[in-house]
């Protein structure tokens, strides 16, 4: 550095002037002239200037006067004599020797969070580039100006030693090192709040009211360090870095964990975020720099607010000087009122410990933001701050009770809180009642539960009960181990219950939901397209069923009614924030439709008392059956197709018209058994009348099934490479140059559809 070049030649020109002459006086010549900015190192500059007396006796106290008067590259940040008292009487000292006597440590820590490592000058304090460095070109230093804002600092707590579970699974305690890095302390510049799109003053304030912002608002731009406005208007250089003077002392605030831990009125969320603690030995360059073993505080699964540093390497400047955690905090009163809000007398749940682990790791999530960066009220009013499940941190800022940015991130404390927003969304059922606690695990195992908390669209879910898991085919149930609650499916294989994959909880979640609708419809019919492609719910006069459901209506021994009724689950009386739930009353739980498909049905149908009965037997006739695999003919669904549909004339439409079908004319029908032969020369005609009936997604887009109101739309290529019309505008009509064929009012024009392709049956047929 320049300074320090300077002072090399001082100490040059000093030695020069005892080998000339004394009438010569060399020192004054430019050349050799001591520059004017040189004023001494940072305890001389604070020691001439008579007003930092406090301040220099607690740097002596504290044993760090070899520091800020050494040749190590320092920045000191220099509250005057005013601030110093007023700071000591808020404390309840008389004196920095009273405060020193009662609390060496507290002093310690005090003193050196006003020197920082490092020699920052005024541009680094405003835009600190640590990746680019001195050499940032000016589009570099506009590139997330002023985000790298906090800088470290020589103040650290002394190890402890302390009893503790080294993990929440463990059951005795065990004696330990805590070990704590250095702090770092913000400094927040004009560029940040630029980057951000925020004003300064107005964010700043909120978290500093007593400190004014902008009174070194410079041509290169203003800074503020932690609670302390800036007096000068450019750095005061010295022999061993850089010096900057505040209106206040700057109190090291600890982490957010400390936040946390030294107010009782938090004291249950930190109950709550303590049951996730873990105990890991320090990084190895801690350790050996001590030589003995250590261990810092994290948490299983949570930011680890406990911590200084974010990552426990010094050299990832960019992360360290960056980071922050950003904690809603709820007190204790707002946490007991947000339950006796929330969780109704007759859910099952009659106090916070009661509550499911499951349900309190939510709840505990939600409270952080899902940004790497501390975070400002402005952005919060802006919607701006998510939470980590990507929903909206639903606070009004102005009513947070506590405010502090700390030395790893910042925390909002709050008096008062709303139902965070996975809480009010269409999945808030599954934590609000005990009741469908099977499902919150399923909708956990599934991955799904962020989605379905967005406020990006609107949702319908069903909500599936305990009951209806443990009344499903095959049996699902909640089952408790020592690491946990896991959900289970029993294995007729295994001859025992095992732990169901996230890809089945995954279908049972989509096949329970619909997206970009607001509400079922109590009245009238509807076709729903759920989460689970090609799977549908059909309501019909206030009640539903899933396609997989509907299909057993062409069961011939099915005599049952494949719809349940349902009922709105409400929080408050209202909808949720996302959309509406529904309980629905079918003895289990509703899945996805599966079995061996819709061409292996008609490919072994040999029974008149199946609705396809005779389209099957015409499709066998026609050599459109592949006996040997039991499939339909890949000129009709090639291997390549996921999915096909056919518009399957019923037996009675089939019957009534046979003498007009191609081919048919060696063919009886007696009592309902199609019988007879189809000669050689009859069959590609017959085949041909037949390929007219299917659709594959080969040969078109299939992105839905036709059923009234349905995007299977319009023309589309028949099998024969022949345009057909599918008309879904009123009920399902399709037609050619042939003539037209309308689905059958016996299944309420409702297609049966299946994993490899649906069918509509016609009332008649084209010729």
């Amino acid at each position: 550095m320049k300074k320090l070049l300077a002072n090399v030649g001082a100490v040059l020109a000093f030695g020069l002037l005892t080998l000339v002459s004394c009438t010569e006086d060399i020192a004054e010549q430019d050349h050799y002239k001591v520059p004017d900015w040189l004023k001494g190192n940072a305890y001389e500059v604070l020691q001439s200037e008579g007003n930092h007396s406090i301040f220099l006796k607690g740097i002596e106290l504290s044993g760090f006067k070899p520091v800020v008067e050494g040749q190590s590259l320092t920045t000191v940040i220099a509250p005057n004599d005013d601030a110093f008292n007023t700071f000591l009487q808020q404390k309840g000292y008389s004196s920095i020797e009273q405060m020193n006597e009662k609390d060496p440590e507290y002093l310690k820590r005090l003193i050196t969070y006003h020197l920082m490592y490092f020699a920052y000058d005024w541009d680094k304090m405003v835009n600190f580039r640590p990746n680019e460095g001195d050499g940032a070109t000016t589009e570099e230093k506009e590139y997330n100006a002023g985000i790298y804002y906090k800088h470290r600092t020589h103040s650290q707590k002394a190890v402890e030693d302390v009893r503790v579970k080294l993990s929440p699974a463990a059951v005795n305690d065990t004696l330990i090192k805590l070990y704590h890095y250095e702090s770092y302390v913000p400094v927040l510049s004009n560029k940040f709040f630029e980057t951000k799109g925020i004003d300064a003053k107005y964010n700043y304030e909120y978290f500093y009211p007593g400190t004014t912002w902008g009174k070194n608002d410079g041509a290169n731009g203003a800074f503020n360090i932690a609670n302390g406005a800036v007096l000068d208007k450019e750095n005061v250089i010295t022999d061993n870095g850089y010096l900057y003077h505040v209106d206040h002392v700057i109190e090291p605030v600890g982490t957010v964990y400390d936040q946390l831990a030294n107010n009782p009125k938090y004291s249950e969320f930190l109950k709550l975020y303590d049951s996730y603690s873990v105990y890991e030995t320090a990084a190895e360059e801690t350790r050996r720099s001590l030589g003995y073993d250590v261990y810092v505080h994290r948490f299983d699964g949570l930011p680890s607010i406990a911590m200084e540093w974010p990552v426990e390497d010094s050299r990832a400047f960019a992360i360290l000087e960056s980071n922050g955690y950003n904690v809603f905090a709820p007190s204790n009163a707002a946490m007991q009122n947000f339950f006796a809000t929330y969780w109704k007398p007759g859910c099952g749940y009659n106090s916070i410990n009661d509550l499911d682990p499951l349900i309190l790791q939510y709840f505990i999530m939600q409270s952080f933001a899902d940004e790497s960066r501390i975070c400002f009220p402005e952005e919060i009013k802006k919607g701006k701050v998510l939470t980590v499940f990507g929903t909206e941190i639903n606070i009004n800022p102005d009513e947070v009770t506590d405010r502090v940015i700390c030395e790893n991130g910042a925390f909002y404390g709050m008096d008062k809180m709303d139902a965070p927003a996975i809480f009010s969304s269409v999945v808030g059922p599954a934590f609000n009642d005990v009741a469908y606690i099977n499902y919150l695990y399923t909708l956990d195992g599934s991955d799904q539960i962020l989605s379905l908390a967005s406020n990006q669209t609107k949702f319908v879910t069903l909500i599936p009960s305990n009951k209806q898991y443990e009344q499903s085919e095959p049996q699902m149930r909640l089952f408790t181990t020592l690491s946990g609650r896991e959900l289970q499916e029993y294995s007729a294989d295994a001859g025992d219950f095992v732990n169901m994959g996230s890809s089945a909880m995954k279908n049972i979640v989509n096949i329970h939901t619909a997206q970009n609708i607001s509400k079922l419809p109590e009245s009238g019919q509807a076709v729903i397209t759920t989460n689970q492609a090609f799977n549908y719910w059909f309501v019909k006069d206030g009640k539903i069923t899933t396609n997989a459901l509907f299909n057993n209506l062409l069961e011939p021994t099915y005599k049952d009614d494949p719809f349940s009724s349902f009922t709105p689950l409400k929080y408050d009386g209202q909808d949720w924030d996302n959309g509406a739930a529904y309980t629905y009353d079918h003895e289990s739980v509703f899945k996805a439709v599966s079995g061996d498909g819709l061409g292996h049905k008609l490919a072994v149908c040999n029974d008149k008392n199946y609705e396809y009965y005779m389209f099957a037997q015409l499709l066998n006739l026609a050599g459109l059956i592949d006996t040997k695999t039991s499939t339909l003919s890949i000129s009709l669904v090639p291997t390549e197709c996921k999915h096909f549909v056919c518009f399957i004339p019923s037996n009675e439409a089939i019957t009534k018209a046979l003498a007009d079908i191609p081919g048919c004319n060696g063919l009886t029908v007696t009592d309902g058994v199609l019988s007879g032969k189809v000669s050689t020369t009859n069959k590609p005609k017959l085949a041909t009348w037949l390929r007219q009936y299917f659709v594959n997604d080969q040969m078109n887009s299939l992105t839905a099934y036709p059923y009234e109101g349905s995007e299977c739309n319009g023309k589309f290529y028949n099998v024969d490479g022949d345009l057909m019309t599918i008309d879904t505008s009123n009920g399902v009509r399709i037609s050619n140059d042939n003539g037209s064929a309308v689905a059958s009012k016996k299944y309420y024009q409702l297609p049966f559809a299946f994993p490899d392709g649906c069918f509509q049956l016609m009332e008649d047929i084209i010729k």
